[in-house]
């Protein structure tokens, strides 16, 4: 799907606030608030907006670590391997990748003991596994989220 200028002005305007309401919207892109509450609606059923959600920061939630984990994986494997990592609560982010490694992961726990029950109790039991690299951040910068336009 081609996007347009409007478009692109309502997802940033959204991504800056998603509680920004349409008539605001409108009112800041100079178009009908109807125009954008159906651009909106379009852009949910064509996947771009994925969700509306609270960016949450974790470490004043209670959660004090947050990790990257890289996964190297037996190849015929990864696909699988991926389908039950997903599943996981604490895995926020997961991809395949190009590099080193197979999978990297972002994981966000309560503590070290929650780390490791994760590392030994559920990414240990996930089939086709080889190893793991485990890099915890001991600060955060930037929290985001992706801004493509």
């Amino acid at each position: 799907m081609a996007l347009d200028n409007i478009d692109k002005m309502i997802l940033r305007f959204l991504q800056e606030n998603g509680r920004m309401s349409y008539s605001e919207i409108a009112r800041r892109t100079g178009v009908p608030e109807s125009t954008v509450r159906l651009r909106v609606k379009r852009l949910m059923e064509e996947g771009i907006i994925r969700k509306f959600a609270a960016l949450i920061n974790p470490f004043k939630a209670g959660y004090t670590i947050v990790a990257f984990i890289a996964v190297d994986v037996e190849p015929s494997k990864i696909k699988r391997a991926v389908e039950e990592l997903s599943k996981l609560p604490e895995v926020d982010v997961l991809g395949i990748a190009t590099g080193a490694h197979d999978i990297l992961m972002q994981v966000t726990v309560r503590d070290l003991q929650e780390l490791e029950n994760f590392l030994i109790e559920k990414l240990g039991k996930v089939e086709g596994i080889k190893s793991t690299e485990t890099s915890i951040l001991t600060s955060v910068k930037k929290w985001g989220y992706a801004r493509v336009f």
